[in-house]
């Protein structure tokens, strides 16, 4: 009855917030013959989501293993086609071709996903074109809804988005998963009755919006952060134990050791390109195809910019981790990997402890920019960062140039007496000086942090004031 329950929770869990993809999967459903592309990056519930839509349907899910030939991979889809439709044996699926020419002329209710689909550029690249081919040329009485799901979002783009691409236009619909935002997570740990504000955001520090993680959290009984870090993390048999070194070796092979050290850098707070180049060791001039992979493969790392510079011509940007595992994983644990595979789990443990607070920093700027963004971009176009050459930097500049408005907000992950913010302020004010093309507007300044003594009278100077609370 236990093992019943837990795994009733991990379902409804696993789907949570995602109607409108479901709304969306059902309504192509009953337009067949239907062409959907899911992608989204790892762990963020593609492969779940389509269990979910298929689970009262006829369906068939195959996938694209990249360590397997053409050959032995169709014959897998032939024995499985057969399985689900029951052939007579003189039809035979065992060829690309004939496989998709059955598929797209098959005249019966039926979902056919195929998970991974990108791996064929590897395996088998004719069998995209061929694709192509067939379903430009599928039957009129076709009632198979196709969908194709990736993880490798730059590679899904090359197959279907770009204007070369060989499926271009041909999907009906190409749907990106994105990981859970801070509210729809916050809300999902309330739900798993985790209801301590700080506990949710020790949480969310860790592992982001990727729900796979959480499931893993009520799955493995977790309690709490510190609960989670020793049954996930910090065990012999902890489930995400191998977690980053194997996709990283999945996706890159043999140099997964140099995208090791480039996402420990930035985790270690080395932003610019040059930074990261004398902590890897790999030429600057070299870095931007690693970039790319991490960026647009893996869709973990974002390059930005101050929000004033022009995108074609900045020299100040930064490439910043986005995915919260993998920026804690080249924080604490690659480091210290020798340590980590040796079981040597205590001094690790204590590390991250003792960090926590100030490795958190940049943790919590993230959240309250997602959060203060949602009040405020209607009213303030523009939203980002903004940084110069000598190390200045304000954490939110948000700017309307049509009205001639600008807010700038500090982020503090601690309580604030009254004289902190007063200093803070002062100093804000002094950076908005060097910041150029503002002139003439009107400036405001706001600060943010967990608690601010004080607020009322800073209020009534003019100072906009956010605590954790008022968002969440």
């Amino acid at each position: 009855m236990i093992i019943n329950i837990m795994i009733t929770k991990i379902t409804i869990m696993e789907f949570y917030n995602r109607e409108k993809e479901l709304a969306l999967m059902s309504l192509l459903d009953k337009s067949k013959p239907s062409f959907l592309v899911i992608t989204g990056k790892r762990r963020v519930g593609k492969t779940e989501l389509i269990k979910q839509f298929s689970r009262d349907r006829k369906a068939l899910y195959l996938f694209v293993d990249s360590n397997k030939s053409i050959d032995i991979l169709m014959d897998e889809f032939d024995r499985m086609l057969r399985e689900e439709l029951d052939l007579p044996d003189y039809i035979n699926v065992k060829k690309p071709e004939s496989f998709l020419r059955f598929i797209t002329s098959y005249d019966r209710d039926i979902v056919i996903a195929i998970d991974e689909f990108q791996r064929f550029l590897k395996i088998y690249p004719s069998f995209i074109t061929q694709l192509q081919r067939y379903w430009d040329m599928k039957a009129d009485n076709c009632r198979v809804f196709l969908i194709v799901s990736g993880s490798s979002i730059g590679m899904i783009r090359k197959i279907f988005i770009e204007a070369q691409a060989p499926l271009f236009k041909r999907a009906d619909n190409i749907l990106t998963l994105r990981p859970f935002t801070v509210r729809e997570t916050f809300d999902m740990l309330e739900g798993m009755g985790i209801t301590d504000i700080q506990e949710k955001m020790n949480l969310y520090f860790l592992f982001g919006g990727t729900i796979y993680y959480y499931c893993l959290f009520e799955k493995y009984q977790c309690t709490g952060f510190l609960d989670a870090l020793e049954k996930l993390v910090f065990s012999e048999f902890a489930p995400l134990k191998d977690e980053i070194r194997d996709i990283l070796i999945e996706e890159f092979g043999k140099e997964h050791s140099t995208y090791y050290e480039i996402i420990s850098a930035i985790s270690q707070g080395k932003c610019s390109k040059s930074e990261i180049s004398e902590m890897t060791h790999v030429s600057s001039n070299s870095l931007s195809p690693y970039f790319y992979d991490l960026a647009d493969l893996l869709g973990i790392v974002e390059y930005r910019i101050p929000v004033t510079d022009s995108p074609k011509k900045s020299k100040r940007g930064r490439y910043f981790l986005k995915d919260n595992f993998f920026r804690f994983y080249g924080r604490f644990i690659y480091p210290a990997l020798s340590q980590y595979m040796g079981g040597k789990y205590d001094p690790i443990m204590e590390n991250v402890l003792q960090e926590w607070q100030s490795y958190t920093g940049k943790l919590f700027e993230d959240i309250i920019r997602e959060l203060l963004t949602e009040e405020i971009v209607s009213e303030y176009p523009e939203i980002g960062s903004w940084w110069n050459r000598r190390g200045d930097e304000i954490d939110i500049l948000a700017i309307n140039h049509g009205k001639k408005k600008v807010l700038a907000v500090e982020i503090k992950n601690r309580e604030l007496t009254i004289n902190d913010v007063r200093n803070i302020i002062n100093s804000t004010r002094e950076k908005i000086k060097l910041i150029r093309g503002i002139s003439g507007t009107d400036i405001k300044i706001g600060i943010a942090a967990r608690k601010i003594e004080g607020r009322g009278s800073l209020e009534k100077e003019g100072i906009l004031v956010w605590e954790i609370g008022d968002f969440l």
